[in-house]
């Protein structure tokens, strides 16, 4: 696989709190996380889950998905104790899209608002669930999905780690094809861009690295009022 990354504390923020890792060995493992809240110490919430991850034997042959779910509980009870040790890290979470790829699958393990998108035949699909007020909201039928991108309440989530020591983590698995393209990113990119100019920009070129440029130029473009972290991937 062919990966390529963008990440930039954005127009506005003094600090980039989103934090991002590319691992290739045993198998390919990547991660976004959005870090938040604790007297700016969502750096160091967002840091720590790449860290764990980074570190992290993972078993292949278990059951790959209760691995991450195992995983993410970890790192959950890890930022809470760190939190609860240091009162100026109290309060700090952070969001976490994760992917194992192996034998042609993508295991995913996913918790607040950042999201994995797969590209295949010209067309974009979110393959996570945002943990937000605004999903909740479209779910329960009171909102529909052209408002939400411009919803005021879009950053409020209702799922974070470090937050709660229950949490209810996301976890699928999914079949992939030579060429799809597998999008992460934390909401500074899908709040500045929606979601077909993200699809044209990609329909629009063939190489990775000019994908993923283009795309972070673009939500910089737009405001650039978060931080802005991303990692495009090719199947082959």
């Amino acid at each position: 696989m062919e990966f390529k990354s963008f990440s930039s504390k954005g127009n506005v923020r003094q600090n980039n709190e989103d934090n991002y890792l590319v691992r290739k060995e045993p198998c390919p493992v990547i991660v976004v996380a959005d870090g938040m809240g604790g007297h700016k110490a969502g750096d160091v919430a967002s840091q720590m889950a790449v860290d764990l991850i980074k570190e992290y034997d993972f078993d292949l042959n278990e059951d790959i998905l209760k691995e991450l779910e195992k995983l993410i509980n970890i790192i959950n009870d890890k930022i809470i104790k760190k939190g609860e040790d240091n009162i100026k890290y109290k309060g700090m979470g952070t969001t976490l899209s994760l992917a194992l790829i192996y034998n042609h699958k993508i295991y995913i393990g996913h918790i607040g608002d950042s999201r994995i998108y797969l590209f295949r035949n010209d067309k974009l699909k979110k393959i996570t669930t945002d943990d937000s007020l605004v999903n909740e909201l479209i779910k329960n039928g009171r909102l529909k999905p052209s408002e939400a991108f411009d919803h005021p309440k879009k950053h409020i989530l209702t799922q974070a780690l470090g937050i709660d020591k229950n949490i209810h983590i996301e976890t699928n698995k999914l079949d992939l094809e030579n060429n799809d393209l597998l999008l992460f990113c934390t909401d500074g990119l899908t709040d500045m861009i929606r979601e077909e100019k993200i699809e044209e920009i990609i329909s629009g070129h063939i190489k990775l690295d000019t994908i993923t440029k283009k795309l972070g130029k673009k939500a910089l473009e737009n405001g650039g009022s978060d931080n802005i972290t991303l990692v495009t991937g090719i199947i082959n």
